[in-house]
Order: C-alpha cells, then structure tokens, then sequence
C-alpha cells in the first residue's frame, strides 16, 4: 500500500503541534507490514523554512518539500489556500510514478489540495483534525478569516472517507460543530517518543536548580504557545495567592513573546517570582521539566495537550486543566492533579498539594511515565493508523465511486 501525506508543516517547519505530530508519526508509518506487504508514505509538504526538495526518510519513506509563497498576514487564509495548488501540481507529478491507496491531510491548511486529489484520482481522502477554529475561540466565529476556516474545516470533514481525532474531546466537537456522525470519527491519539527526550544530565540539573532556584525555591513551569487559549494569564493570577502560601514559590514561563505578560505580573505584584524564558530548545525544555516541582497547564482549550505527555515523559509531576483532551490525558489524583479552566484559584489549590504532599505527588508522577511509555509510543499508534488505513482501503475497493 501507498499512502499519500498531505502537510503544511514538516521540519524544518515546525511551528506547532501538528508539525511535531506529523514529524514522529510518518518514520514510525513508514514499513508498518499490513496484509499486501509493507506501507509506503509519500509527504508532501512546503518548504517555507527550507529543507531539501526531496529527502529520502528510510525506504518506506520519502518527503517532497514545495516551494510556495510566503504567507500574506493580511490575508492570511486566502494565501494558504491558493498555495495548495502548488502541493497539488507536485502530488500530481508523483502519481504519474505510483497511484496512490488513499490521500491523509492534516488540518484545513491543506485541505483543499486533498480534496482536489481525492476527485481527481477518485481516491479516499481522509483527514487529521488536530484543533477547529471555533474550539480555540471558545465556540465563537470572531472575524471573516475565522468564518473562513471554519467552513474549511467543514468542507474537510464533509469530503472525508474517515476523520481522525485525537481524543475523544475532539470528536465529540466535531460531531457537533459539523453535524458528523460518529461512525465517520476514528480516535487516535496523539503519541510520543520518550526515548528521544534528552535525559539532562546531573550536573545541567545542578545549573539549572542554582539559576533558578538558588535557594531552594520550589519552581513551576509554563511550556507552550503564548496565546490565549492556553490560559498563561489564568496561571499568572494565581500567583498572588500561590505566594501567599508558598513565598519560595517561582514561575517559568517559557515560550516566544512570554514577556507580554509582564504588566500583568506587575499589576498584581509578583513580577520578581516570575521569569519569562522566552523561546527554549527541545532539549532544555526537557531538563526543566526533570528539575522543576510541577509543570503547570493551564489552558482554556485544548484538543488533545501533547505538552502534558512530554511533561510526564520527562519525569515532571502535572497540573493541567480538565478540558478537552487534556482531561483524558492527565487523570486527576492518579497521574496528575487537574484544575477547573479559568480558575485561578483552582490552579491555588492544585500547586498548594503537590507542594505540601511530596510523596503523593511522586507516586503520580511515577505513574504517569509508566503510561507514556505504554499507551502513547509512536509504535502504537502508527499501527492503529496503518490499520484505518487499510480498512478504508478495503472499502475503497468494494465500492463504486
């Protein structure tokens, strides 16, 4: 079998989740033996942050990167969407060596080149729904660009021979924003690779305590998109409070743009206990999270919350919201300890008992990595997605088109 991969972001472009979901899920595709023989993948993507043109992953494994324009930001939908004609072009291209088994698009940005496809080649299209428009702005349609990619997302969902979500949150939204039936939603979650997180070494633990925390302060951290959706204002409020129980408490909010922020953390007093790191690596994100007390997830909205899992992984007790998939994701007073979203003081409440009770906050933690590493390996989950494909395969096959 042959599956074509539809992205906008594979690295070097990787600006958010899905570019990372893509990136791990496509080598771990790649080879998956199924009842034909084993599956090959085909990516195409853009090259917007460069890359080869073509690259050759593994022998089960190719990458096509296509050049587009960049991204008009005051026209931000239209320009995405008029470039998917150049990810059709070199699909095209493609398919005059090797017929495609079923097209995979991932999210609304390329969803147009996928739909293009599926007639063109006559083709089951299927699609990764990795957020909606409507859930980020919390069910509401605020501009035209939104309208926009919200009926794009429709579109997607509509063409779709099978939608995939990654968690049972995201189904359910999109059952009721799109009116899909149930039978038409697959979860698959999103995965991880706990063995490529960097183990930080003793003495980078060492440095980062002294930095950070020089006198034993109990630190907190922030990992994520500086956006709304992801509730670091919430966090920031609570703070006050977290202080007035824990004085030795310190925050670390990392992620590009974190500073504006900072007058809110002078308005309400506690900009000396908080730093705002700005844009780190992978690899220190990782050595953070092994020295610090809690990594805290505060977000408004979140279809799944791949940071949770790369928290764990990385030996870090969690405190997230219970929304979305989140909520599947961190078990509250079994893996973790989750807070209501937009509630400062719930957030209080969870940090005041991970500090105050060491030993039940280590035994969470001890159970979270053992789950990571069992229901989370890419292995899995390419298998699951290997095997919808070859469902939807078979079923191609048995019908009219």
């Amino acid at each position: 079998m042959r599956v074509l991969i539809v992205s906008w972001e594979y690295p070097p472009n990787v600006v958010g989740g899905m570019g990372k979901h893509v990136a791990e899920l496509v080598p771990a595709l790649g080879g998956q033996m199924l009842a034909d023989g084993p599956l090959y993948v085909d990516v195409v993507t853009t090259r917007l942050a460069g890359g080869a043109q073509e690259e050759q992953v593994n022998e089960f494994v190719t990458i096509y990167r296509v050049d587009v324009p960049p991204i008009d930001p005051v026209d931000h939908y239209n320009s995405v969407v008029e470039s998917n004609q150049a990810l059709v072009e070199r699909a095209e291209r493609l398919a005059q060596k090797h017929p495609y088994d079923l097209i995979h698009a991932h999210d609304w940005l390329v969803a147009k080149a996928g739909i293009a496809l599926k007639h063109s080649w006559k083709t089951p299209y299927l699609t990764t729904m990795h957020a909606t428009e409507r859930g980020r702005h919390q069910g509401h349609i605020p501009s035209d660009t939104s309208h926009q990619i919200d009926r794009m997302e429709w579109q997607s969902c509509f063409e779709a021979w099978t939608v995939i979500a990654c968690s049972q949150f995201m189904q359910n939204e999109l059952e009721s924003y799109f009116g899909l039936p149930s039978s038409k939603v697959a979860v698959i979650p999103n995965g991880i690779n706990a063995e490529k997180m960097a183990r930080c070494p003793a003495d980078q633990r060492a440095l980062l305590r002294h930095r950070y925390a020089p006198n034993g302060e109990r630190l907190l951290l922030f990992v994520g998109r500086i956006v709304h959706e992801k509730g670091v204002h919430v966090l920031i409020r609570a703070m006050p409070r977290i202080l007035a129980e824990h004085p030795e408490a310190r925050l670390l909010v990392a992620g590009k743009n974190g500073e504006k922020y900072w007058p809110l953390a002078y308005e309400l007093g506690v900009e000396k206990a908080i730093t705002f790191l700005g844009y780190i690596s992978d690899e220190e994100r990782d050595c953070l999270y092994s020295v610090v007390d809690a990594a805290i997830f505060p977000s408004l909205y979140e279809p799944f919350g791949i940071v949770a899992l790369e928290a764990m992984a990385a030996g870090s007790n969690v405190i997230a919201s219970s929304v979305g998939g989140l909520a599947e994701v961190v078990r509250h007073k079994e893996n973790g300890l989750t807070c209501y979203a937009n509630d400062p003081m719930s957030i209080v409440w969870a940090v005041d008992k991970t500090l105050s009770d060491p030993a039940a906050a280590e035994a969470r933690r001890k159970v979270a990595l053992a789950e990571v590493k069992d229901l989370y390996g890419w292995p899995r989950i390419a298998r699951q997605t290997a095997e919808l494909y070859e469902s939807v395969a078979n079923e191609r096959r048995a019908t009219e088109w």
